[in-house]
Parts: structure tokens; C-alpha cells; sequence
């Protein structure tokens, strides 16, 4: 190899090694560095720093406490949503109890799966040191050790926890400071059901609603299939309370 190609070569890795530093740094405090630091081949897009800095300036506002965001399929948002950003609000307050919840049980334990593997990581333990899991799963608290499994965590030394539920199912007992909602339907034909969408409702009001105390939080974050969705009966009835973030699939004009 020639002494300019070494010389080109060395000057990328320093390069490289200069941005590393710059998003370590700036992981604590920003929901996109975070992102892009922990998760290191992450293929950034305008929209995914947009979605990281609504929820970032949502979780900093103490007067907002409703966040819908409107995203079209194969759009990233689970990336962001439902792995990194609970991970990184453990890390900034690690005695927040969290509530995930996905149209299956399924998807929601593979969410609860890659949060513990975030914090686990090198990265994250480099941002956040205090926020750490049990080495050991635990399935149950009867011998008094942090839980760690597939459905939910709490974070050694701390009050903090992360239960993965699917739409449908109980939080009996349960206090709730942030829920995540992600996708409560799975596709157009759920969406067009009447019965589920009567189903997904009465469990938003009578399960998750019932867990919430005044400071909770919560982020409904979807693909719209029908205007009577979850959403839509929300807006309907609580249009004050929400604020409402559209990303289009296609952009219609240059003003939008």
C-alpha cells in the first residue's frame, strides 16, 4: 500500500474515532446522538432525527403528557420509539416504570429483549453507568432479586422498571410514569374490524388509562388503517390533551 493510501486510511479512522466522541458526548442529552452512538452501523435519515427530537423534546416538556406520531410503514420509528428511547430514559431517570405495549405479546417481548441488550451494551454503559440489569434472569421477586426476563426488567438499585405487554393485556397493580404504544393494530385488515377496534379501546380506558397518575406520560406512536382507530376515538374525545405529529409516505407539496 502506498504512503498516501496509509496516510488517506489513517485520516478516516480518525475521523471516524472524532465522530464517535462527538455522539458520546452528546448521547446523554440527545435522543439521536444516543441512537446513533449505541447502535453503530445506524443508517440516519432526516425523519429519524425528527422523530428523535420530538420525543426528546417531549420527554423534557413537564406540560406535555400525550404524543401521537403518525408514521408510515418501514419508516425506523421502532427503532427509535421502542427500543432506544426507553433505554435512554432509564438512563437519564432510572426510577421511571415503563409500560410497552404492541398489537402482539410477541412483538412487544422482542422490543423488551433489544432494550435490555441496549443497556447492556459497552456504549450504553459508557453514557449511562448507573443504569445497569440483573446478571441473572429472574422470572419472579420471590427471593427479593431484581426481575429481569422475557416480559419485563427493573434496574438494580433503583425503582425503575420495563414491562412489555401486549394490547390486550393486564398492568394489574402496576403504576405507569411513561406507556409506549406502538402499532395497537397489526394491519389494514385488524384496523377495519370493528370489534377489535371497539377491543383495543376498552383496553386503552380500562387498563392502561387506570395505571396512569397526573405526570404520566404516554406515546401513541402508528400507521393509521382507519379513522376510527385508537387515535382517532382519542382526538375525538380528548383532542385537547394530544399533540399530533404526521410524517407523511409522500411529501405533496413544498409547504407541508
Amino acid at each position: 500500500m502506498s504512503r498516501s493510501n496509509l496516510k488517506s486510511r489513517d485520516s478516516r479512522r480518525r475521523l471516524l474515532k472524532l465522530k464517535r466522541e462527538l455522539l458520546r458526548r452528546g448521547a446523554p442529552n440527545s435522543l439521536f446522538d444516543f441512537t446513533r452512538y449505541c447502535k453503530v452501523d445506524y443508517q440516519a435519515n432526516w425523519h429519524h432525527r425528527f422523530i428523535a427530537d420530538k420525543l426528546d423534546d417531549f420527554w423534557r416538556d413537564p406540560y406535555q403528557n400525550r404524543l401521537m406520531l403518525f408514521v408510515p410503514p418501514q419508516h425506523g420509528k421502532s427503532e427509535i420509539a421502542c427500543r432506544h428511547f426507553p433505554a435512554y430514559v432509564l438512563g437519564k431517570e432510572p426510577n421511571t416504570k415503563i409500560a410497552a405495549a404492541s398489537y402482539s405479546i410477541d412483538l412487544a417481548r422482542s422490543f423488551n429483549r433489544d432494550v435490555q441488550r441496549i443497556i447492556e451494551s459497552k456504549y450504553y454503559q459508557q453514557v449511562f453507568p448507573e443504569t445497569s440489569l440483573n446478571s441473572h434472569n429472574v422470572a419472579a421477586d420471590s427471593k427479593g432479586s431484581y426481575l429481569r426476563n422475557t416480559q419485563e426488567f427493573e434496574v438494580v438499585g433503583r425503582s425503575g422498571s420495563y414491562k412489555a405487554v401486549g394490547v390486550m393485556g393486564g398492568l394489574s397493580g402496576r403504576r405507569v410514569d411513561l406507556a409506549i404504544i406502538d402499532d395497537p393494530v397489526k394491519d389494514a385488515m385488524e384496523a377495519n374490524s370493528s370489534t377489535y377496534r371497539d377491543r383495543v379501546w376498552e383496553w386503552y380506558i380500562n387498563v392502561l388509562e387506570t395505571r396512569l397518575h397526573n405526570k404520566s406520560k404516554v406515546v401513541l406512536i402508528m400507521t393509521r388503517w382507519h379513522e376510527d382507530d385508537l387515535a382517532g376515538r382519542l382526538l375525538d374525545r380528548q383532542l385537547g390533551k394530544w399533540k399530533v405529529i404526521k410524517i407523511p409516505a409522500i411529501k405533496e407539496s413544498v409547504g407541508e
